[in-house]
């Protein structure tokens, strides 16, 4: 294991703790969203549809919310040489992240009226864009 694998590693841990640090501001922010959407779920779905919609918004807010531990698991596993692992959580983590910056940029610019409380979030960003070069750096490791 060379240089390369603990770089990586190293990158996917400080962003899985910067998603972390910041990852709760921007939590109850993709919260709102999502609740902001579940209730009209019942105008389109109903019975067993609707349940599983409700169960697939509440396992999606869970990811989201962990996604910056997951990114760290991960950039610990590539440092203890699980490499595969290690890149597996990162994209699960990382893939997470990212959607919850969709949903919260989308939201913000059609509640909000613009984009910067997005700006808020960016050591989130700056967190899962290292992520994602731990993912790529380790992905040739």
């Amino acid at each position: 294991m060379g240089i390369r694998a603990y770089a990586a590693g190293a990158l996917a841990v400080v962003g899985g703790l910067l998603m972390l640090a910041s990852g709760y501001t921007s939590r109850g922010f993709l919260y709102t969203a999502l609740g902001f959407a579940e209730p009209r779920f019942s105008d389109f779905l109903s019975g067993a549809a609707l349940g599983a919609a409700v169960v697939g918004v509440t396992v999606l807010e869970l990811v989201i919310a962990l996604g910056g531990l997951t990114v760290l698991a991960g950039g610990l596993m590539v440092i203890l040489h699980h490499t595969t692992t290690g890149r597996v959580l990162i994209w699960l983590g990382g893939g997470a992240g990212f959607l919850g910056l969709l949903v919260g940029f989308g939201y913000s610019v059609y509640r909000l009226g613009g984009v910067d409380p997005v700006l808020a979030y960016l050591p989130y960003w700056i967190g899962l864009a290292m992520a994602i070069a731990g993912r790529r750096l380790a992905k040739g490791a």
